[in-house]
């Protein structure tokens, strides 16, 4: 999962700036957008609390533009026990795989809940100690009661975009490497029996989606890879943001995910992204997880759906 405490004020002027951009590229075409708002998805991202989502007439696609905060799940890398906050190489903060994200917890609480955490790991993790770090098996996968064994000192990730009948929960290839795959999330479904705007619409997990950077030509094609808080819209993988952004080389440490530090101006946050996604695309029996099989099977219907002309024609009315 990502820490979605963003600089907002910074995420709203580069939407802004990038709207206006996009009514100035689209009067050179003749594209039409064909494309009207269907719902309003609650975002805590978004400055009113609410992102429009738009669906064409067929209900082919689903578009909106919005912020990208990085999800690192699936990674070798993601979180470790001994490098909790990511200082050294691991990519995320560990309390960002924890149900309450450590919220509210003061610098005495977080060192605490640190300790608590690394005291737990040494001692095989007795029930008592993982109930009180609040690791999330949804985010950790648990077998026999307990988080996965490490690998290569890193604690086992996992996303709802995996490879069909997975016999072994902790076999960390099964997953969507998101410095691999360019993914995106949506938010998960608000109860157990209420399905979300995104999800009545049948777009779902290994749905096929493309991302533009404003006033580039060079989409970056994705598959939607996991499920985030249904009340926040707006997150890619390390390799979908890093293809939006030009990077050409993995992060070091969550430091640099999140531009701190001696990393600071290099975040991994896309400051505005459109988004395009094409429901009831995914292919269950063989989920797209490799680039290679996603680009090929995006672009088709990415072309065929209109291009980046009808896209950019879409952002601009989407600004109006």
């Amino acid at each position: 999962m990502s820490d979605c405490r963003l600089a907002k004020s910074a995420r709203r002027t580069a939407i802004a700036c990038g709207l206006l951009l996009l009514v100035s590229a689209a009067a050179g075409h003749a594209a039409d957008c064909d494309m009207a708002q269907a719902f309003k998805q609650p975002d805590g991202n978004a400055k009113t609390g609410f992102t429009p989502v738009w669906s064409d007439r067929e209900a082919k696609a689903l578009f909106f533009i919005e912020g990208l905060n990085v999800n690192t799940d699936g990674t070798r890398r993601s979180y470790s026990v001994d490098d909790f906050w990511g200082e050294e190489t691991a990519l995320n903060n560990l309390c960002n795989a924890m149900s309450d994200a450590c919220a509210g917890l003061s610098k005495d609480g977080l060192r605490s809940r640190r300790l608590l955490t690394q005291k737990a790991f040494a001692n095989g993790w007795p029930a008592e100690l993982l109930a009180q770090t609040k690791i999330a098996s949804a985010i950790i996968p648990f077998k026999g009661g307990k988080p996965c064994p490490p690998v290569d000192g890193f604690l086992v990730s996992a996303t709802a975009l995996h490879k069909p009948n997975v016999a072994d929960v902790c076999d960390i290839g099964n997953y969507a490497d998101a410095l691999v795959t360019p993914a995106l999330v949506l938010p998960k479904n608000p109860t157990k029996n209420t399905l979300s705007e995104f999800a009545k619409r049948h777009a779902k997990v290994g749905d096929l989606a493309v991302a533009l950077v404003p006033g580039s030509s060079a989409p970056v094609f994705a598959v939607v890879g996991d499920t985030g808080p249904a009340k926040e819209l707006g997150e890619g993988s390390v390799a979908l943001n890093g293809k939006l952004l030009g990077k050409s080389a993995a992060p070091a440490n969550y430091q640099e995910v999140r531009g701190k530090g001696a990393f600071k101006g290099k975040a991994w946050t896309v400051p505005q992204a459109l988004v395009l996604i094409f429901p009831a695309s995914g292919d269950s029996a063989d989920p797209y997880l490799t680039p290679e099989r996603i680009d090929a099977a995006a672009q088709k219907l990415f072309e065929d759906w209109g291009g980046v002309a009808r896209l950019n024609a879409c952002a601009a009315d989407y600004g109006r």
